[in-house]
C-alpha cells in the first residue's frame, strides 16, 4: 500500500544512489573537462582534441544514462493518490531537460557538434571544445545535477508528501490539486517531450555557427560564413518547430494570463526574427559591403539567443522561473 512514509523512503533512497554516483561523475566529468582544455590551449597537443572530446562525450554519456535511471525512478515511485479517495491518479514523467539538467543537456550536445564537425574542424572544434567544456563545468558546478537534482520538482512534491501525511484532509486535497495540475499540464503533457529538446538542438547548430561567425569575420574568407550560414540553417528548423508547437500549449497552460508580453516570449521571438533576417540577407550577400550586414546580424542573433535564455533566471513571468 503507498503511504507518504513508503514514498519518502524510496524517495530518499535513489536520490542517496543518484548523489553516490554523480558524485564519482562530477569529478570525471571536471577532470576530462580540465584536459579537454589543456589540449584545444596547447598546439602541439590538437591533435588529440577529437580524442579528449571523444572521452568528454562518454563521460557526459554515462551521466546522462545515470540521470535517465533516475527518472525512471520517479516514474516509479512519486505517484499521486487522492487523499480523500485514496485512489491513485498517476505518476510523474518528469523530462529530462529541466531545471537543474538544462545546461547538462546543452554541453552534450555542443560536445556531440564538437566530435562531428567537419567543415573546418581544425578551426572550428577548438572554440566548440571551450564551449562544451564550459557548459559541462557550469552544469557540474552551478546546476548539481546529481547532488542536488530537480529543486522545484521535489519542492513540490514533498510539500505534497508533507500535506497528505499530515492527516488533514481539506489540506492535503488542495495540495493535492496543484500537484495533480503540475503533473498533468506541465511534467507529464507532450509539449515537454518536444518543444524543450527542439529548442536545444537548435541551440546547438547556432553555437557552431556563431564560431564560424567570428572566424569569418577575423579571418575575412568567405568559406567560413558558408559554414556559418549551414549551422544556422540546420538550427533554424528545430527552432521555428519548436516554437510551433509550443504556442498551443501555451494557449491552454496560461489561459487568462497575458503570457505574450512576457521577457521571455518575446526575446524568443525576437532571437527567432533575427535569425530570420540572418538567413534572408544572405540572399543580398554579392552585393558590395553585404557580408557585414550578415555579420551582425549572425551576432546580434546568437547574442538573443543568450539573452533568451538568461531572462528565464532574471526577468519574471508566465514562462520565467524568477
Amino acid at each position: 500500500m503507498l503511504t507518504p512514509v513508503s514514498i519518502s523512503t524510496a524517495l530518499d533512497a535513489a536520490r542517496a544512489t543518484l548523489a553516490s554516483v554523480g558524485g564519482v561523475l562530477d569529478v570525471v566529468i571536471l577532470a576530462a573537462c580540465a584536459a579537454v582544455l589543456v589540449v584545444a590551449a596547447v598546439p602541439q597537443l590538437r591533435v588529440h582534441l577529437k580524442t579528449s572530446l571523444w572521452v568528454l562525450l562518454g563521460v557526459l554519456s554515462v551521466g546522462e544514462l545515470v540521470l535517465v535511471w533516475f527518472h525512471a525512478r520517479l516514474w516509479q515511485i512519486c505517484q499521486l493518490v487522492d487523499p480523500i479517495t485514496g485512489q491513485a491518479s498517476g505518476s510523474f514523467a518528469v523530462p529530462l531537460w529541466i531545471e537543474s539538467e538544462k545546461l547538462y543537456v546543452w554541453a552534450l550536445l555542443v560536445a556531440v557538434i564538437a566530435v562531428g564537425i567537419r567543415r573546418h574542424a581544425s578551426e572550428l572544434r577548438p572554440f566548440l571544445a571551450v564551449l562544451a567544456v564550459a557548459l559541462a563545468a557550469g552544469a557540474v558546478l552551478f546546476g548539481h545535477p546529481f547532488t542536488e537534482p530537480l529543486p522545484d520538482f521535489f519542492a513540490l512534491y514533498e510539500s505534497y508528501l508533507s500535506a497528505w501525511g499530515s492527516g488533514d484532509t481539506i489540506m492535503g486535497y488542495q495540495v493535492f490539486q496543484r500537484a495533480e495540475s503540475s503533473r498533468l499540464y506541465f511534467y507529464n503533457t507532450w509539449y515537454m517531450w518536444v518543444h524543450p529538446p527542439l529548442l536545444f538542438v537548435s541551440y546547438g547548430a547556432f553555437v557552431a555557427s556563431f564560431v564560424a561567425t567570428l572566424l569569418m569575420i577575423v579571418r575575412r574568407r568567405s568559406s567560413y560564413e558558408e559554414t556559418a550560414y549551414r549551422w544556422a540553417r540546420f538550427g533554424y528548423i528545430p527552432l521555428t518547430l519548436g516554437m510551433v508547437v509550443g504556442m498551443p500549449w501555451a494557449i491552454i497552460a496560461w489561459s487568462g494570463e497575458a503570457w505574450w508580453w512576457t521577457g521571455k516570449v518575446n526575446m524568443s521571438l525576437m532571437m527567432w526574427v533575427l535569425y530570420t533576417a540572418y538567413l534572408h540577407s544572405r540572399l543580398y550577400l554579392r552585393r558590395r559591403g553585404m557580408w557585414r550586414v550578415v555579420a551582425a546580424l549572425a551576432v546580434l542573433s546568437f547574442l538573443a539567443l543568450v539573452l533568451t535564455y538568461v531572462t528565464t533566471y532574471v526577468v519574471p513571468g508566465a514562462h520565467s522561473v524568477a
